[in-house]
């Protein structure tokens, strides 16, 4: 029998005495390592709550919003904030163990580390799936959820497959409509993942992922004026492109508000004339589902079983 050495014994000791870390997670600021599990979560990312509810991992904390459709039991959970501001005095208050910032709450970072240990994901939107898949299974990981999430992506995937069948060697533009007006994203824009799970081809060519987003012009300067004529001339190539679908985001509906996108477009000198109009091949997203909630895994199976109805 071979007998270890006085050193070896001790790196043994050690080794059996560091502390093991119970809770690790790689997101997009880092990686962070914690002693235990956290139990008491606030998330002002409604993508993450999203898929902790899927997971079945409880939410102490919420921004507020109005919740529906899965995550309607979230308008019974205390609200710590809103989707841009965390209110820190009730954060405080309720000590939590772990924070997800979202998107529209990314300034807000260095604060709420202050508070409790914080994490954010961001998508990719040059390359969507990829960092969704990421992200979601980063969190099931960390909460050992694995099983629960594989299962589900591997439904998502089916029906992108299966939508990517429906549309092989068509065309779409995706449309967002506010207060009459319509802008078109392309592949790289913020909802361009429309292309990636639909499979349609892009009328517009695709945003180079390293271009330079330009803040918005105030209203009524030079620089509002010509990004005002530069949307309009998407649309013109929109229009002229005659796409095989048209997918729209109507802004003013989300939380329950007026829908208005199908006049819009009903009343607008070009698209109104496409064939995709003309012929009723024009799917109007759920706008809380795109614009508030986004890549959480019971939200992304919903969007893409609702658009694969629609398309098939």
């Amino acid at each position: 029998m071979k007998l270890l050495t006085p050193l070896a014994i001790l790196a043994t000791a050690v080794s059996l005495s560091a502390p093991v870390s119970a809770f690790e997670i790689t997101h997009s600021a880092g990686t962070l390592t914690l002693d235990s599990t956290p139990e008491k979560i606030v998330t002002f990312d409604l993508a993450a709550l999203d898929t902790l509810d899927t997971l079945d991992i409880p939410v102490a904390g919420v921004p507020q919003s109005t919740y529906t459709g899965n995550l309607e039991k979230f308008n019974e959970t205390p609200v710590v904030g809103s989707l841009f501001e965390p209110d820190y005095s009730k954060l405080k208050d309720m000590s939590p163990e772990l924070i997800i910032a979202g998107g529209r709450s990314q300034k807000a970072m260095p604060q709420l580390q202050e508070v409790a240990p914080t994490i954010s994901f961001t998508a990719d939107p040059s390359d969507f799936l990829a960092s969704f898949k990421s992200t979601n299974q980063a969190l099931a990981k960390a909460f050992d959820k694995d099983q629960q999430a594989q299962a589900a992506l591997a439904d998502i995937d089916h029906n992108v497959a299966a939508l990517r069948k429906a549309n092989e060697g068509k065309t779409g533009a995706f449309l967002f409509t506010m207060r009459g007006n319509v802008m078109a994203h392309a592949p790289g824009d913020r909802f361009g993942y429309a292309y990636e799970l639909t499979g349609l081809q892009s009328v517009l060519p695709p945003i180079t992922p390293d271009a330079t987003r330009q803040p918005r012009p105030e209203p009524g300067t030079p620089e509002a004026e010509a990004a005002a004529k530069a949307r309009a001339q998407t649309i013109t190539t929109v229009a002229q492109a005659e796409p095989d679908w048209l997918i729209v985001l109507d802004r003013g509906a989300i939380n329950g508000g007026e829908k208005t996108a199908a006049d819009t477009l009903a009343q607008h000198p070009q698209l109104s004339e496409t064939a995709a109009f003309k012929e009723g091949r024009v799917y109007y997203v759920d706008p809380n589902s795109w614009y508030l909630v986004g890549g959480g895994l019971t939200n992304l199976e919903n969007i893409t079983e609702q658009m694969l109805s629609a398309m098939q």
